[in-house]
């Protein structure tokens, strides 16, 4: 079995194919708290057995292993599969150009392997049931949000948080499964890393994560 091994009668998976396979409801919400560094290290060693360009072209040459972490990390934490990472590691390559923050190449790979992202929130007959973040939402988050080097942050009144989440909570209540909300590129990251202590069910995906020919079925708009 790739990426395990067998110990008296047993099948022993290491934690990389643990994290990058479909997991436990429990184990994917923590699963980017379970990834290390040297997860990360192990990933990257075996996709170089097959793709070594891959792998450095991007690491240490574009990014440091602890970015790439990073957004991995981000990733998981997004329940956005991970099980493609030659995927991942062309899209950051093709993003070496960002800085070292990894909020900003988390959103390029994201776009880049949009299908998986979407996946998990799809019904059985392939659509995706989402609700649309109002524009003055969107405007707001926006132009509160600064790139920094290192990390990105949202600069938003403790107040108008809690007003926002409120009004979003308000619609959706407290969902027990994956609800899926659709806003813009540039305001897609800050809602959820707000809303997930109070609404963990609730995910944002940005338009253009949307794949040509994906059908959306709107719940309504959240304003």
């Amino acid at each position: 079995m790739q990426g395990g091994y067998r110990h008296t009668g047993y099948t022993v998976v290491d934690s990389v194919s643990v994290l990058g396979t479909h997991l436990s409801e429990p184990i994917r919400r923590y699963a980017h708290e379970l990834f290390s560094r040297q997860d990360a290290k192990r990933l990257l060693d075996r996709v170089a057995v097959e793709h070594p360009k891959v792998v450095e072209d991007v690491v240490p040459k574009l990014l440091p292993l602890y970015t790439v972490q990073r957004v991995l990390q981000n990733l998981l934490r997004e329940r956005a599969s991970i099980g493609d990472a030659v995927s991942i590691l062309e899209a950051l390559g093709e993003a070496g150009g960002c800085p070292r923050n990894p909020v900003l190449p988390t959103e390029y790979v994201r776009q880049s392997i949009r299908r998986a992202v979407v996946k998990p929130y799809l019904i059985r007959a392939g659509d995706l049931p989402a609700w649309f973040i109002d524009p003055p939402i969107e405007q707001a988050v926006e132009s509160a949000v600064e790139h920094g080097e290192q990390n990105s942050r949202i600069s938003l009144p403790p107040q108008q948080i809690r007003d926002i989440l409120n009004r979003i909570s308000a619609r959706i209540q407290q969902p027990e499964t994956p609800v899926v909300a659709i806003t813009s590129s540039g305001a897609r990251y800050f809602p959820r890393q707000l809303g997930e202590p109070t609404l963990p069910n609730l995910f944002f995906l940005a338009h253009n994560e949307i794949p040509p020919g994906l059908r959306v079925q709107s719940l309504g708009n959240l304003q």
